[in-house]
């Protein structure tokens, strides 16, 4: 393989096991990243980390992204295997989509819970590792639903505006210290997520890809190309920024 843009960066992905985190772990490897990959589903990332080279260059391990603990173990495993730990993909989340007076109390906290505080935790824990090292690129993945009011999806674009205004913040406390912060906002991907939600609501998602400027969803290696960019030293003057991935929605 020839030499990356990542040659040598160690990355952590967490929601590698498939859509767009196993996407971006492809790509980062290509790049020349080392990867910590994380998901919940332990078989399921284990099997991207197989298929991108094993242990050698990658780890995977089972992961809960709202417990501090294991945020913990996952830092550890990267300092533990590579000594440094220069990205971050934020990338696990949910997806709900439901009337506003038809969203449980329950079903609002599992999202905000997953990702918001799941975003909240992955920067605490590893900021201080780049901070010391003083450089470093976190990637947090919002959507197109945090840059706009999207109908029937109250709790999901509660938790992307959140994490969009989380990553704003951090990127100016982060900025004296050469660790950069962007959120990524795509728009309809064609993931197992996208494709159990067309299951359930499949007007609303053909309703939502008629919409698109470009008349088609996007791939996960379209995002993945994204996150390449902002993780490496190309976006190297780029923090608290937007980037839109989706086929100009928003535009």
């Amino acid at each position: 393989m020839s030499e990356g843009r990542l040659e040598g960066k160690v990355a952590i992905v967490t929601g590698a096991a498939g859509g767009i985190g196993a996407a971006a772990a492809a790509r980062l490897a290509q790049e020349g990243a080392l990867l910590v990959l994380t998901d919940a589903n332990e078989d399921g990332v284990q099997r991207v980390a197989d298929e991108l080279g094993g242990e050698a260059s990658v780890r995977a391990l089972a992961h809960d992204v709202t417990s501090e603990e294991q945020w913990q173990t996952v830092l550890e495993s990267a300092l533990e295997a590579h000594g440094q730990a220069d990205i971050l993909v934020n990338n696990a989340g949910v997806f709900l989509a439901g009337a506003l007076t038809e969203t449980s109390l329950e079903d609002f906290k599992r999202v905000m819970e997953i990702n918001v505080t799941g975003v909240f935790l992955g920067m605490r824990t590893v900021a201080p590792a780049m901070t010391e090292q003083r450089a470093g690129s976190i990637v947090n993945l919002s959507s197109v639903a945090g840059l706009m009011g999207s109908p029937f999806l109250t709790a999901y674009a509660a938790s992307k505006w959140a994490v969009r205004g989380m990553s704003k913040v951090a990127a100016k406390e982060l900025a004296q210290f050469g660790v950069r912060v962007n959120s990524l906002h795509p728009g309809q991907i064609d993931t197992d997520m996208n494709t159990r939600q067309r299951e359930q609501t499949p007007e609303l998602i053909d309703k939502l890809i008629r919409a698109i400027p470009l008349r088609r969803i996007g791939t996960p290696q379209e995002v993945a190309g994204a996150i390449a960019y902002l993780a490496s030293d190309d976006s190297v003057y780029v923090t608290g920024s937007e980037m839109v991935v989706d086929g100009g929605t928003t535009a």
